[in-house]
C-alpha cells in the first residue's frame, strides 16, 4: 500500500513559530541580554533545524493518526517511496509532499478441527538401544588412563631431541595425524622407548610443528626434520567404567547407588529424552502443515528492504537475500502463533513465565555441567533473566510456543508414528 502525505504551511508554521520563540527565550548570545535575541537572528540560526524537527514530528504524528483511524496494522515503519523522491528546496518550498511504501500486516485466518491430520512420532525403545545408550554415556564421559604400549588412538607425552636441541615434555596425540603411516612409528612402543621420526612429515602444517617444539612459527628450523622421540607417559581415553565416580557425575553425588539403579535412571532419561524430541518433531510438523494450510503471502522486495534499513547498516543486502528464506518462514509462524493466542485467549501469568524463565536458567547451568543446582539460585537466575528485554522476550516466545503447539495437539487429529529410538535421536 503506498500513501501520500501533503504539508502546507498552514500545517507546520505555528508548531516552527513556536519551537523558534522558546529557542529565544533561551537563547545566550554575546551582546544581548538573555530571551531578547532579535527574531531575525533566531530564524537564521535555527530556522532550517526547527523547521525540518517540525515537519518531522508531524509526519510521525499524521502517519500514527491515520493508521490509528482506519485501524491499519503495518509491519515495522512506513519506508519512504523510491519512485517518489525529489530533492525538496527547505529554504524556498513551502509545500512538502512525502509518499511511503506500507507493508500491510497479512490477514491470518485460520481454523483448527479434527479434519486436520499431523504426524506425532512415538519412539520405540529395545534392549540393544539401552546397550548403545549406556555405551554411548561411557565414552562422552571417558577418562584418561596410563597404558604399558602405545595404541593409534593414544595420546603421548615425550621428549623430543636432535643433537644438542631438547624440547622437554611435549604432546603428540596420535588420534589427530591424518595418515596411519604418521601414526606406524609409535604403535607398540613402551615408556622409555625411543624412536626417530620425519618431523616434517608426520606435522606437515607448520603450526602444529610449532607448538610441539614450543616455538614460535616463524622460528622452526625445518634444515632437518629427524628428531628422537622418547615416550614418557602414554594415555588412552577410555569409556567410564560403571562406577560410582561415573554415576555421580552423570547424576549427582548419591543420587544412584547401584547398577540396577544406574540402568533405571537410564531408561528414564531415554524416555524423557525421546518425548522431548518427539515434541519438537510435532512442533516442527505442525508449523510446516499449518503454513502451508494458512499460505500467507509476504511483500518479499519490502520486507528485505524494511530489514535493511532497520538494522542500520549492520546487514548488507547480500546477507539479507541469503538469510530470508529463513526469516520469512519464521514471521508467517509469528503471525500464524499471534492470531491462535489471541483467537483462543492463550495468555501468560506471572507464574508461568517464571516457570519458563527458570527451565532456562536449569538448561544453561546443565550445559555447564551443573546438575541439581539450588532451587534459589536457579530463582534468582531466571529473576535476571525476566529482567533483560532480550531475554524476557525469547522467554515470551518459548512459553507462548508450549501453550500454542499444546492447544493445535488437543484440536487436530493425531497420526501415531512408531520410530526407532536410534532413528529419531539421530535427526541432525
Amino acid at each position: 500500500m503506498t500513501l501520500s502525505l501533503t504539508l502546507e504551511a498552514l500545517d507546520y508554521s505555528d508548531r516552527v513559530k513556536k519551537s523558534l520563540n522558546d529557542l529565544r527565550r533561551k537563547a545566550e548570545i554575546k551582546g544581548f541580554r538573555k530571551g531578547m535575541v532579535p527574531m531575525g537572528i533566531i530564524q537564521k540560526m535555527y530556522g532550517r533545524t526547527s523547521l525540518l524537527e517540525e515537519v518531522n514530528k508531524l509526519i510521525s504524528e499524521s502517519l500514527e493518526k491515520y493508521l490509528n483511524d482506519n485501524n491499519i496494522k503495518i509491519i515495522g515503519e512506513p519506508l519512504p517511496n523510491e519512485d517518489h523522491t525529489r530533492q525538496i528546496d527547505w529554504d524556498r518550498d513551502q509545500t512538502f509532499t512525502f509518499v511511503f511504501d506500507l507493508i500491510l500486516t497479512p490477514k491470518v485466518e485460520i481454523t483448527l478441527s479434527t479434519d486436520d491430520h499431523i504426524s506425532i512420532k512415538e519412539a520405540k525403545i529395545t534392549k540393544k538401544d539401552k546397550d548403545d545408550f549406556v555405551e554411548s554415556l561411557r565414552k562422552e564421559n571417558g577418562r584418561l588412563l596410563e597404558m604399558e604400549a602405545v595404541e593409534s588412538e593414544d595420546l603421548l607425552s615425550v621428549d623430543l631431541k636432535q643433537d644438542d636441541k631438547l624440547v622437554n615434555d611435549t604432546y603428540i596425540t596420535l588420534r589427530t595425524l591424518s595418515e596411519e603411516e604418521m601414526k606406524q612409528p609409535f604403535l607398540s612402543l613402551k615408556v622409555g622407548d625411543t624412536v626417530e621420526i620425519d618431523l616434517v612429515k608426520t606435522y606437515p602444517n607448520p603450526s602444529d610443528r610449532a607448538a610441539l617444539l614450543k616455538v614460535k612459527k616463524e622460528d622452526i628450523d625445518d634444515s632437518n626434520p629427524k628428531w628422537q622421540v622418547t615416550i614418557l607417559q602414554i594415555k588412552r581415553y577410555t569409556p567410564s567404567p560403571l562406577d560410582q565416580e561415573f554415576f555421580d557425575q552423570l547424576f549427582g553425588q548419591g543420587v544412584v547407588e547401584s547398577q540396577e539403579a544406574f540402568i533405571k535412571k537410564v531408561e528414564e532419561k531415554m524416555k524423557k529424552d525421546a518425548a522431548a524430541e518427539c515434541d519438537y518433531r510435532f512442533s516442527n510438523d505442525a508449523r510446516e502443515y499449518l503454513m502451508n494450510k494458512c499460505a500467507i503471502e509476504l511483500p518479499d522486495p519490502l520486507l528485505k528492504r524494511w530489514l535493511l534499513l532497520s538494522n542500520d547498516g549492520k546487514f548488507s543486502m547480500e546477507e539479507i537475500e541469503r538469510d530470508y528464506n529463513a526469516f520469512s518462514l519464521d514471521f508467517r509462524w509469528q503471525l500464524i502463533r499471534g492470531y491462535l493466542a489471541k483467537e483462543h485467549n492463550i495468555s501468560l501469568s506471572k507464574e508461568e513465565m517464571m516457570f519458563h524463565a527458570m527451565r532456562v536458567a536449569q538448561y544453561r547451568f546443565s550445559s555447564y555441567g551443573y546438575h541439581n543446582v539450588p532451587i534459589g539460585d536457579l530463582e534468582k537466575f531466571a529473576k535476571n533473566i525476566l529482567a533483560n528485554e532480550k531475554e524476557y522476550s525469547r522467554v515470551v516466545e518459548m512459553a507462548q510456543d508450549e501453550k500454542v503447539f499444546a492447544l493445535i495437539r488437543s484440536s487436530v487429529t493425531l497420526d501415531p508414528e512408531k520410530i526407532s529410538f536410534k532413528k529419531l535421536m539421530n535427526h541432525k
